[in-house]
C-alpha cells in the first residue's frame, strides 16, 4: 500500500565522508525536486528519519513528528507527487492537472484528496488510491477542530466509504479486509452504528483468509468498540497504553467504560 511507505524505521546516524554534504536534519529538511510535468525545479519538505509509537484506529500514527507528513507539490501547476510516475501516467497527469476542476481543487481540497483524485484518473489500483484518502481525513479532522458536525472530515469519510463499497473484484483479500475495516471505523466515528456493523460483517468474511494477523486483531477490537457505541477517534482500548494513560490524565473519564479503563492498574501506574 502506498501510504505504508511512510512508516519508515528510525535509522542510526551514518558518518559522512570528508568533503561530503552534511546529512539532513533528523526530523526534516528540504529536498530539491523536479516536477514530472513541466520540469520546474522546487524545494519540498522532507522527513528522512522518524519513528512511530503505535496508531489510532484511523491509522494515523503516534509519532515525534506531526502527521500527515507534507506531500510534495509542484508550485506552478499544483501536481502532487504521491508516487513515481510512468511516462504514460505523466502524459495523463499533464492533461488532468490542466483542467479547471483540478486547478479549483488546489484552493479547496486537501493535497491528499487531490492525490486520490489523480490516482483514480490515471488508473492506479483502487486500494492504493483509497489509501491516499486516509491522510486527507486526518488533515480534515485538524481543520474541523471542535466543530462537532465535522463537515470536512465527514465529506472525505463518505468518499472513502463509497469507494470501499464500490471496490472492484480484483482487489486482493488482505487489502479488501483492511479497507473495509477502515470504512467500518469511519462509520463508527460518524455514529452510524448499523452501517458500521454491516461493513464490519463484510470484513469478517475475509478474516479467515488473511495473511496479516494484525488485521484479525483489529477486527476483534473494533467489533467491541462498535458494540458499545463509542465514536471517539481514540477509543482507549484501541490505542497504545501510554497514549490511553495520557488521555486519562488529560481529561476526566466521561463514560463508565472510560472510568473503569483508566482505573486499570497497568494504565493508572503510567500517569500517576
Amino acid at each position: 500500500m502506498l501510504y505504508a511507505l511512510m512508516a519508515m524505521v528510525a535509522q542510526l546516524p551514518v558518518p559522512t565522508a570528508p568533503g561530503a554534504p552534511p546529512l539532513p536534519p533528523l526530523h526534516g529538511g528540504r529536498a530539491e525536486m523536479t516536477c514530472p510535468v513541466g520540469g520546474a525545479r522546487f524545494e519540498a519538505v522532507t522527513t528522512p528519519v522518524y519513528s512511530t509509537m503505535g496508531r489510532r484506529p484511523d491509522e494515523k500514527p503516534y509519532s515525534d513528528v506531526p502527521f500527515p507528513r507534507p506531500i510534495a507539490e509542484c508550485p506552478d501547476n499544483g501536481l502532487v507527487i504521491f508516487a513515481d510516475y510512468s511516462p504514460d501516467e505523466i502524459r495523463q497527469l499533464a492533461t488532468w492537472i490542466a483542467t479547471p476542476t483540478y486547478q479549483t481543487m488546489r484552493s479547496t481540497e486537501s493535497p491528499f484528496y487531490r492525490a486520490y483524485w489523480l490516482a483514480v484518473k490515471v488508473g492506479r489500483p483502487m486500494a492504493d488510491a483509497l489509501e491516499l484518502l486516509l491522510p486527507a481525513i486526518w488533515q480534515a479532522k485538524q481543520l474541523d477542530g471542535d466543530d462537532r458536525r465535522r463537515p470536512k472530515t465527514t465529506r472525505y469519510q463518505n468518499v472513502f466509504i463509497d469507494g470501499v463499497e464500490k471496490m472492484p473484484a480484483e482487489v486482493p483479500p488482505d487489502d479488501r479486509l483492511w479497507l473495509q475495516e477502515q470504512a467500518a471505523n469511519a462509520l463508527r466515528e460518524m455514529g452510524k452504528w448499523a452501517a458500521a456493523d454491516k461493513m464490519l460483517a463484510l470484513a469478517g468474511t475475509l478474516v479467515p483468509q488473511t495473511t496479516r494477523p494484525a488485521l484479525a486483531i483489529y477486527f476483534k477490537r473494533l467489533n467491541v468498540v462498535i458494540a458499545r457505541h463509542d465514536p471517539s477517534d481514540e477509543p482507549l482500548d484501541m490505542i497504545p497504553d501510554v497514549q490511553a494513560a495520557l488521555i486519562c490524565k488529560r481529561k476526566k473519564p466521561a463514560t463508565p467504560f472510560e472510568v473503569a479503563y483508566c482505573a486499570k492498574p497497568e494504565i493508572a501506574k503510567i500517569y500517576q
